[in-house]
């Protein structure tokens, strides 16, 4: 698969490159600060542009198959990048005529629900990450794409487990996931195709 994934210096973005390489795709990455990609930097087609650019993003999306959107911000630094990037990725990939769509978003936006413990945490420090993820997913619900929304549960850096549960029903509770099996679960979702037009909470 032709893919291209924008946000990939973060954690997840990094193990989806890696995993997305080691199962043969051609991987395309989009970043500010191509420094920051380290030794990955060299086995995929580095883009360097704004996200927020939306002649840079069309041109990228461009022949391309499928694009999955790893945006996120500090709480520290907040900026709407979620929402406003994911408006550009939108309306460049129905320019460029790209359809299929995977934005990584967050338990506890929408309907989905945390636990005690993580309610507090975004209610005193993630409350504009996740109104600003929120407002990505309702506008996302607008499009046309073949997009699915994933939300996490708190995510850790730990080893991949290679198993998770997903629902889309509310069901699922708090919880958390490593960033290496989100990336094995987005792959997984651009092959099977399971969530299109779905926001599924993935957690242990």
């Amino acid at each position: 698969m032709k893919l291209i994934v924008f946000g990939a210096t973060g954690g997840t973005g990094q193990a989806l490159l890696e995993q997305a390489l080691a199962a043969g795709h051609d991987v395309a990455a989009f970043v500010r600060d191509p420094a920051r990609l380290g030794e990955v930097a060299e086995r995929v087609t580095m883009i360097t542009g704004d996200v927020l650019d939306l002649d840079a993003v069309t041109e990228a999306v461009r022949g391309r198959e499928a694009v999955v959107s790893c945006l996120g911000t500090r709480p520290w630094a907040h900026a709407d990048i979620c929402s406003g990037g994911t408006r550009v990725i939108a309306r460049a990939m129905a320019a460029a005529g790209v359809q299929r769509l995977i934005v990584l978003s967050s338990q506890g936006v929408g309907d989905s629900t945390l636990g005690v413990a993580g309610r507090v945490m975004a209610a005193l420090a993630l409350r504009r990450a996740f109104r600003d993820k929120a407002q990505m997913e309702a506008e996302l619900g607008g499009t046309a794409l073949e997009w699915t929304v994933v939300r996490p549960g708190l995510l850790t850096n730990g080893a991949a487990r290679g198993s998770w549960r997903t629902a889309t029903d509310g069901s699922l509770v708090g919880g958390k996931i490593a960033r290496a099996d989100v990336a094995a679960f987005v792959l997984g979702e651009l092959a099977q195709r399971q969530f299109v037009r779905q926001r599924p909470v993935l957690v242990w």
